[in-house]
């Protein structure tokens, strides 16, 4: 079922308002809904989601070219799918025109069609709220090899809140989630952190069971336990009687642009651009219509 709105209206889904269309489709698990709406619309209602409207307009311009690359990106990876992006941050946030603001919808008209592009083609331009320190080679993280997100240094984003985090996990409630998770864990005798990366982010965690080590990735580790606890891999673990307590840096899975590094850098006056080639080092930015076809 297609709803197709009157001229000069939207629609509305869940108390969310949106332009375009909405696409009704039943999958094995239901119904999904989905908004076919123009790149320029959808990025009005990404940005919000993605940043303070309020931070300087640099650090706007930057985040609504990366966005605009990785949509563009997933679309053209993703032809064959019923749809191209998801509206969490599994792709990237999205609130439709009930999120938009006056600051981060000129931002994107202000970026109108301007992509990251890396040998010709539109860069995946991944980003995350706050890398910590150093962001992470893409490879070790999902297998893909790109010279402009192998990783790059950042002071810059020592004023997000979750530049440095900690959090205390009972011993009973990371046995249960790692049980909920799938693995065969009767007990928690100790957790040590495993090797680690250029960028300080660790490969995996070692959980001794029974006199057995279990060696996890620590992005399973970190999914099984919740995001929102333990908040990168750039991570430390220290063992207490009734609990861990775990230390870390950085917030989201560091690969590319860093939203607080971009904030800072903007503070002290880089431009958009200068960002941009900061954190994708090797690109270009360029019009989307001379790389592909819209």
């Amino acid at each position: 079922v297609q709803i197709i709105p009157k001229k000069n209206s939207d629609i509305v889904l869940n108390d969310i308002a949106y332009h375009g269309v909405v696409d009704i489709i039943r999958t094995g698990d239901g119904l999904d809904a989905i908004n076919r709406v123009e790149l320029e619309d959808y990025l009005k209602g990404v940005l919000p989601r993605e940043v303070n409207n309020l931070w300087p307009f640099e650090a706007l311009k930057a985040q609504a070219i990366a966005s605009r690359s990785f949509a563009v990106n997933q679309v053209e990876r993703r032809r064959t799918r019923d749809y191209d992006l998801r509206a969490s941050t599994f792709s990237q946030a999205y609130g439709g025109k009930s999120a938009e603001k006056f600051r981060t919808n000129k931002a994107v008209d202000v970026t109108r069609g301007k992509v990251l592009v890396y040998a010709g083609r539109v860069l995946p331009a991944y980003f995350h709220s706050s890398c910590g320190g150093y962001t992470q080679d893409a490879s070790r993280l999902w297998g893909e090899s790109l010279p402009p997100l192998e990783g790059a240094k950042c002071r810059w984003c020592g004023w997000s809140p979750y530049f440095r985090w900690q959090a205390r996990v009972p011993t009973k409630r990371i046995k249960k989630k790692l049980e909920d998770a799938g693995y065969d864990i009767s007990r928690i005798d100790d957790i040590k952190a495993g090797l680690r990366d250029k960028s300080g982010r660790l490969d995996y965690i070692s959980v001794r069971s029974g006199g057995k080590w279990f060696d996890i990735k620590c992005d399973d580790f970190i999914r099984a336990i919740g995001p929102r606890v333990l908040r990168s891999t750039n991570l430390r673990v220290k063992k207490y009687p009734f609990f861990y307590r775990f230390s870390g840096y950085g917030w989201g899975h560091g690969v590319g642009m860093c939203q607080w590094g971009a904030f800072g850098l903007a503070f002290r006056w880089w431009s958009a651009e200068k960002i941009l080639w900061h954190y994708y080092p090797g690109t270009e930015i360029v019009n989307l219509s001379e790389v592909i076809n819209e």
